[in-house]
């Protein structure tokens, strides 16, 4: 059922992820759009249905990397009230207009609970090989509503922005393996783990954002994310669900010693049986942890814990953090 219902997630724990140094990576400077840098608008869907929710053009004057935001506010709504849930996929794709397409994507899914309004977000690091313009389509897709549950629509209101309108260097970090990772309760693991020269911006601030994908065994086929094998077997499922936490972590290194830390966000969210699948994200800014700097790279480590009752799938292929030197 996961590859109908995959949320996007963040951990860390004692079972953690070998340490991923980018040390031969750039900090990445955004081109410096021109016009517009968001679009936001707002929609309905009667179920079931796929929609194209916002569509987004842009131009930037050479190639690079542009960080952008797909941020979406669902609030789903059944005549059948809060009884079931509604699996929904959002998704991005970005294509150049004026040249080869090179078109690239993302996606994640959550299970939307009656009269709930939910905010879904993911973030793409967008490879500009051709200068010009560029478009950007967002859509949702709810596929599994039945007419014999009764009447349900989702309403929308979708916002595509470039995160680093002004230029800002960013360093879009990923998991260093696309493949799940399984957590009994009790615990934690590093989802992304990464580190990279220290460029400080205009301010000294550092910006943070996160997205998270996870599952919760609450039945015995809630996962498989692309693997032949079932992720969620009968030892580690519980109807209860799972209480998950995260934490994401930047450091200043000066060689291989720490000599500033950060907490960047700090989260507590369970996952019921309703539920399911989640798709966490955050965002935070800290006023000046970059100004006199003590190092010369910096460390990103974001953690997941499950204090179960239930297993924890990660999605980490979907599991991602940004960090932005304003």
């Amino acid at each position: 059922m996961i590859a109908v219902l995959v949320v996007a997630v963040l951990v860390l724990i004692f079972c953690v992820t070998p340490h991923h140094d980018n040390t031969n990576e750039q900090s990445r400077k955004s081109p410096q759009p021109e016009a517009s840098t968001s679009v936001t608008r707002a929609s309905s869907m009667e179920l079931p249905a796929e929609s194209e929710v916002v569509s987004f053009d842009f131009e930037v004057p050479e190639r690079g990397q542009t960080l952008l935001e797909l941020s979406v506010g669902a609030t789903f709504t059944a005549s059948t009230g809060e009884k079931r849930a509604l699996y929904a996929i959002v998704g991005m794709s970005c294509g150049s207009i004026d040249g080869p397409t090179n078109t690239q994507s993302v996606s994640g899914t959550e299970n939307l609970i009656h009269q709930t309004t939910r905010q879904l977000t993911q973030l793409l690091s967008y490879d500009v090989e051709t200068s010009g313009r560029h478009r950007c389509n967002a859509s949702i897709n709810a596929p599994n509503w039945d007419h014999e549950y009764g009447d349900a629509k989702l309403s929308l209101e979708a916002t595509i922005r470039v995160i680093t309108p002004d230029d800002e260097p960013y360093q879009l970090v990923t998991a260093d393996s696309e493949h799940p990772v399984v957590l009994d309760p009790g615990e934690t693991v590093s989802a992304v783990e990464g580190s990279f020269p220290l460029i400080t911006g205009s301010t000294g601030d550092l910006g943070v954002a996160s997205t998270t994908h996870l599952t919760s065994c609450t039945i015995s086929n809630g996962s498989r994310d692309q693997t032949q094998a079932n992720l969620c077997t009968e030892p580690k499922v519980n109807r209860e669900g799972s209480q998950v936490s995260t934490r994401t972590t930047v450091q200043q290194l000066n060689g291989d010693e720490v000599c500033r830390t950060v907490t960047a966000d700090r989260s507590l969210t369970a996952i019921d049986h309703l539920v399911h699948h989640r798709l966490l994200s955050s965002q935070s800014r800290t006023q000046g942890f970059l100004s006199n700097p003590c190092g010369n790279r910096l460390r990103v480590v974001h953690e997941i814990s499950n204090d179960g009752p239930a297993a924890l799938v990660v999605h980490r292929s979907t599991t991602n953090a940004a960090i932005i030197t304003y």
